[in-house]
């Protein structure tokens, strides 16, 4: 729920990959505010568990915070990114619908596990 320690454990990750000593796992512990799926109404936590949460742990609400704070970015800014984030992912959104399905022997392309 840290996005900083994620960048900071993720160039540890890479430095030690790029530098030839083999393979590197981080697990990343965060806090999923909705169930699994649509047929999973998450009704093992309280309302207000997930709204504590998410009002004094979410961790793009705490680097927005940073970033305001910090003087890098004003809120103009941050709403202009959020924008264009979204723009994106609906056009990717669009793509993924108007694609034609892959063929089946592509199932298994790139599936190493």
């Amino acid at each position: 729920m840290d996005v900083l320690a994620v960048k900071a454990a993720g160039e540890k990750a890479i430095a030690h990959c790029r530098a030839g000593k083999g393979p590197y796992i981080l697990e990343m512990m965060t806090y999923r505010y909705r169930g699994h799926s649509m047929s999973d109404p998450a009704k093992y936590r309280t309302r207000e568990e997930v709204e504590k949460m998410r009002s004094e742990k979410d961790a793009i609400e705490h680097v927005r915070e940073l970033l305001l704070q910090g003087g890098h970015a004003s809120d103009d800014d941050l709403k202009t990114i959020d924008k264009e984030i979204k723009a994106l992912v609906n056009e990717a959104a669009e793509f993924s619908k108007e694609s034609p399905e892959p063929p089946l022997d592509e199932l298994w392309t790139d599936i190493y596990a």
